[in-house]
């Protein structure tokens, strides 16, 4: 069964390593830099198959370069031509239905959404669970545990759209996001809806690594993805970025 490893880069990044234990073969998504991502892989034994680039920031994409090797792909989205170092995979998603990517990884089928909002070819990265398992997500800047992504490329409507697509995954669905931010996510969250229980359970329980989280909790806690309107999450979006909280 396919295994993912949360792989803490720069000062709060995660990039993941996947590792299918029956073959040896791994894959990264989100590699900031090179030497954590490489130290796991080597860890793990395994040979390094494909990379996954969620969008094309630098502190996503920042050690790809130093990490493929012959026959190493690189995926992301089509619209992301020429900002991703060494895209092989262009993956024509779009935002209203999950798109069959071809690729299959330790056996999982991987779909791709384009979710912009943070950035314009932004995309989410889909593993399809086996044996009842939940489904895999990765949501990179979009959508963090309780927040978020600013608003660097798009538009609050894109950026709502988004959050709603993928908070109409099943609950259980597992969402591995790029940012260790949740403790200040829920901060603000507990400013801007100062009744939401939920929101106060889930900070006085908070572990040290919040990833993954669930559709559910982000149902039950991101202020953004409970935003009501375009408008409510854009009034939300901007008293964030002025949040000091």
């Amino acid at each position: 069964m396919l295994t993912i490893e949360p792989v803490p880069c720069l000062r709060d990044n995660y990039a993941y390593l996947l590792r299918d234990p029956e073959t040896g073969d791994v894959w990264l998504v989100d590699p900031s830099e090179a030497e954590p991502p490489a130290r796991a892989v080597a860890a793990a034994g395994g040979r390094l198959r494909g990379i996954l680039a969620t969008h094309h920031h630098h502190d996503h994409v920042g050690g790809i370069d130093e990490l493929v090797g012959e026959g190493v792909w690189v995926a992301g989205h089509a619209s992301d031509r020429g900002r991703i170092p060494g895209q092989t995979e262009f993956v024509e998603a779009t935002t209203d239905t999950w798109h069959d990517t071809g690729l299959v990884l330790g056996g999982r089928r991987l779909l791709g959404l384009h979710i912009p909002g943070h950035t314009r070819g932004a995309i989410a990265w889909r593993l399809v669970g086996e044996g009842g398992e939940p489904d895999d997500v990765f949501t990179g800047d979009t959508l963090f545990a309780a927040g978020c992504g600013r608003l660097f490329e798009g538009t609050p409507a894109q950026m709502h759209k988004s959050l709603q697509q993928l908070a109409a995954l099943d609950p259980s669905t597992r969402l591995w996001f790029g940012h260790e931010y949740t403790a200040g996510n829920l901060r603000f969250a507990a400013v801007v809806e100062p009744d939401n229980r939920a929101v106060a359970e889930r900070a006085a329980a908070l572990p040290g690594r919040t990833t993954p989280t669930t559709v559910a909790d982000e149902r039950a806690t991101n202020p953004f993805v409970r935003a009501g309107s375009v408008e409510e999450l854009a009034a939300r979006r901007q008293a964030k970025d002025e949040f000091r909280g």
